[in-house]
């Protein structure tokens, strides 16, 4: 039986949180000497890109872990960990401007699901 979908709520707070991981050292750093903060920037957009797969968080971002959602393949309801390809394809879609308004909008459609979900046949469900 597959788990509940996260609730819009839940997914805006872990992105809001997986946000600030990725931004708070770009400020910090930039502060402190512009070449830190351009390597700090780099980071961060491959936290953002990457967050969902990363194996040293067993394929969940800080902020979904502390919502207790996690990205999991839709046919099969595996977690994406490891999955570089699904998780920048799920994730890409919020880099582009104005779509990702849409896009992240899409998370109050019937199914919860952005389009970057879709492309990469992932759904977001409670733990």
């Amino acid at each position: 039986m597959q788990s509940p979908l996260a609730t819009p709520r839940q997914r805006f707070l872990a992105a809001l949180i997986d946000g600030i991981i990725a931004i708070v050292p770009v400020v910090v750093l930039s502060i402190i000497s512009p070449s830190l903060g351009s390597i700090a920037n780099l980071l961060g957009i491959t936290y953002q890109l990457t967050k969902d797969v990363l194996p040293q968080l067993n394929g969940q971002s800080v902020g979904k872990k502390a919502m207790k959602i996690k990205v999991v393949k839709e046919q099969t309801g595996a977690m994406i960990t490891g999955d570089w390809g699904s998780g920048i394809i799920r994730t890409i879609t919020l880099f582009i401007p104005f779509f990702n308004i849409i896009d992240m909008l899409m998370v109050f459609s019937n199914d919860h699901r952005r389009f970057g979900d879709r492309w990469a046949k992932t759904i977001v469900v409670q733990e």
